[in-house]
């Protein structure tokens, strides 16, 4: 509200996906029908018959206010109506001026537009030339239509900058993500044996999320063999043969934060000279750009120092993507990749090598939090060298 002072700010919940994160992130809450409405300056709002009281008449002025579908006795009866309703929060609770119902958004926001004609609009989703419609662009020509002189501006930009930087809470939020899917890749460890096959790793990653109130971050990579030269391998179907390697790229969605880890496990327990020398190269590049995830780092720079180190080792050509994204309530989380690091950045590193003819894939992935000090990896107690590794699944 600070940065956007000269008119109105407008969050509304729904993204093509689900609920925007935007909103959650400013709200708490994942409502897709949901909308918030910031006034620097204060606007009126009348009370009226749904509202009796004191200021029936006059109203009176706020800053903030959450508009929250009405609770529809049909769809509770059925199960299906939102936690977060009109009539089961207060103003209190969601720390806002006024909670209204969602209909009210458009007659109210219809009225103050003639008098504060600039509207700061958070999108849900990115801009695009390309793919389906975009809702956020089809409600502001709809206002653009309506309201002759409206100057509507993406304000998106401002909250992407408050999400790049997590606080102690956010954090805290994202090392719980981690901390089950440590438990969940545990699991892994101790079972993983030859004849079974990836979805039935996957499986067991799911059962230890839903354990833990949890879900998927993201759909789960589970790849041995060949499969495993493939960054985007989705199919989790084939059969986990002896003397392979098997990548799992998985992470946790818990309370809106997220988890994205990446360990490569040897199905015999043991790598072998050729595994071993790919694996501790993507490690030592994995580590030599972690140390540069520093305050004033750009991502590039990241990037460059751990393809230095594999191309260094004859691999460069088998590096085929980039090496880190910001994380949060998003796994590619809201963030300008082209910005340099702060304190409070939270980060994947992740180089891999994949060698399709001696059906070889290696990935290493962490999540690091930049601190004004040193880089602290968030999911340090996963093991990830060769000897812990083998110890655990041994």
């Amino acid at each position: 509200m600070s940065q956007h002072g000269d008119g109105l700010i407008l969050v509304r919940g729904a993204a093509p996906d689900g609920p925007s994160a935007n909103f959650f992130y400013l709200t708490g809450l994942a409502e897709s029908r949901g909308a918030l409405l910031l006034a620097s300056q204060g606007v009126r709002i009348g009370i009226g018959a749904r509202h009796p009281g004191a200021d029936y008449v006059r109203g009176h002025m706020v800053r903030q206010i959450l508009f929250l579908p009405a609770s529809d006795p049909l769809a509770a009866r059925w199960g299906e109506d939102g936690t977060a309703t009109a009539e089961h929060w207060t103003a209190e609770r969601a720390g806002v001026d006024a909670i209204l119902e969602t209909d009210e958004l458009a007659p109210l926001l219809g009225r103050l537009l003639q008098e504060a004609p600039t509207l700061h609009y958070v999108r849900g989703v990115p801009p695009s030339l390309v793919g389906d419609e975009d809702p956020d662009a089809a409600f502001v020509a709809r206002l653009r239509h309506r309201f002759f002189g409206v100057t509507v501006r993406d304000a998106s930009p401002t909250v992407h900058e408050l999400r790049r930087t997590k606080d102690d809470a956010e954090v805290r939020a994202i090392e719980r993500s981690i901390e089950v899917t440590r438990k969940a890749l545990d699991q892994v460890f101790g079972q993983l044996r030859a004849g079974m096959h990836e979805y039935e790793v996957e499986g067991e990653i799911s059962r230890v999320y839903r354990g833990h109130g949890g879900g998927h971050a993201f759909d789960p990579i589970v790849a041995c063999g060949v499969n495993a030269v493939f960054p985007h391998y989705k199919a989790n179907s084939a059969q986990i043969e002896a003397g392979q390697l098997l990548l799992i790229d998985t992470g946790t969605l818990l309370n809106g934060y997220r988890s994205d880890v990446t360990r490569t496990l040897p199905v015999d327990g043991k790598f072998d000279e050729r595994q071993r020398e790919v694996y501790e190269t993507v490690l030592r590049a994995q580590r030599e750009a972690i140390e540069l995830c520093r305050p004033g780092a750009l991502l590039a720079e990241i990037h460059a120092t751990a393809f230095h180190v594999i191309e260094s080792a004859g691999f460069g050509r088998y590096f085929i993507h980039g090496t880190s994204h910001h994380l949060g309530l998003e796994t590619h989380d809201a963030a300008d990749m082209h910005r340099p690091l702060t304190a409070g950045s939270v980060i994947t590193v992740e180089p891999g090598i994949y060698i399709p003819d001696e059906q070889i894939g290696v990935r290493i992935e962490d999540d690091v939090l930049v601190t004004a000090d040193r880089p602290r990896v968030l999911s340090e107690s996963i093991p990830v060298s060769v000897a812990d590794i083998e110890r655990r699944m041994a």
